[in-house]
């Protein structure tokens, strides 16, 4: 087998509790679309348009390359690079017709360690490959939907041939250059007994792959109503509801509107500003972020009715990131911070 069964996330990781606050965020996920051609039902775009809006107030957009220069040029002012650039968030990336401008753009100002894209690859036909490959794309993370056509119309509502959609995962494995192709599935798109076939179907065509479990991300999906919450999206073992989310101490993201939140949720708990408006170098040693950091600290997370819907800290946090027992110190150290 070629490939490495591994989760697809950074797998070198410091200690989160021990260095915050930071200077400089670790990563940046930077919207280039809230637009999704996908339906899955798992995710906030299932409800459709209308129920988003209602739901969590997002209205999808793509992102322009003013503002997208604007939020390089910014991410760019930090003392220190960032760890990852994701080209990332609450749609799909290649529905951007500028993507791979997006990709050379923040390889030729030298803002992060590593860019990458999170993608469905339904649309990644060659000539975009080439051009993800030709810009120096670090890595993709491709979400599969299953392992026929017939289970990506079930479950995420699309045509998609599934054969042609293998031959371009190959073509962009067999191209690829220095740019990583992970790729993973979430356990509800594979039937019962299929583990092992999707490591078999793919294990000549990535250089990483893993399966997920699929958590409740997104308030309001009927598919994920009522679950229980004991393990994370890795298979990990969550021991109890962690109160302190960790996402707000090391990411921001930025919507295509060019507003900056901690995190990378739909449900923006909180804008720090607008780069439009605002320096996000500014925004990271601003009063809000700082605040907003407090509430976590302190054990107030569901104050924000929007981190109360909110699943991350028990969803995407890795052990290395935990910061509940640390929390008093973290904060007497927040407090000398400048």
């Amino acid at each position: 087998m070629a490939s490495e069964i591994k989760p697809i996330y950074g797998t070198e990781r410091v200690k989160l509790a021990e260095v915050v606050p930071l200077a400089a965020p670790y990563s940046a996920f930077v919207f280039p679309t809230t637009y999704c051609n996908f339906k899955c039902a798992y995710c906030g775009h299932s409800l459709g348009h209308a129920e988003m809006k209602r739901q969590y107030d997002f209205q999808p957009e793509h992102m322009t390359m003013e503002t997208y220069e604007k939020t390089i040029e910014q991410l760019a002012e930090f003392p220190q690079k960032l760890k990852m650039l994701s080209l990332t968030g609450q749609g799909e990336p290649l529905l951007n017709p500028h993507i791979a401008d997006m990709v050379r753009l923040a390889k030729e100002k030298g803002v992060a360690e590593r860019i990458e894209i999170i993608s469905n690859a339904s649309l990644l036909h060659h000539a975009l490959a080439d051009a993800l490959i030709d810009a120096e794309l670090d890595t993709l993370r491709v979400s599969l939907q299953g392992l026929s056509s017939e289970k990506y119309a079930s479950i995420c509502k699309a045509r998609v041939n599934f054969e042609e959609f293998l031959e371009n995962l190959r073509y962009f494995y067999a191209h690829r250059g220095k740019t990583k192709l992970f790729l993973k599935v979430m356990d509800v798109a594979l039937d019962e007994g299929e583990d092992e076939k999707f490591y078999a179907l793919f294990s000549d065509m990535t250089d990483r792959m893993y399966i997920e479990h699929m958590l409740p991300a997104y308030d309001g999906v009927e598919l994920t109503q009522g679950m229980e919450v004991e393990y994370d999206r890795y298979g990990g073992k969550t021991d109890g509801i962690r109160k302190v989310c960790p996402l707000a101490f090391y990411m921001l993201g930025v919507f295509p509107n060019g507003d900056v939140e901690p995190c990378d949720t739909i449900y923006k708990p909180v804008v720090l500003g607008n780069v439009h408006e605002e320096r996000i170098l500014d925004m990271w040693h601003g009063e809000k972020l700082r605040e907003f950091w407090r509430l976590q600290l302190e054990g107030r997370r569901e104050e924000n009715r929007r981190c109360a819907h909110c699943c991350a800290p028990n969803d995407v946090a890795h052990p290395e990131d935990i910061l509940d027992g640390a929390a008093e110190e973290i904060l007497k150290r927040l407090e000398a911070w400048r």
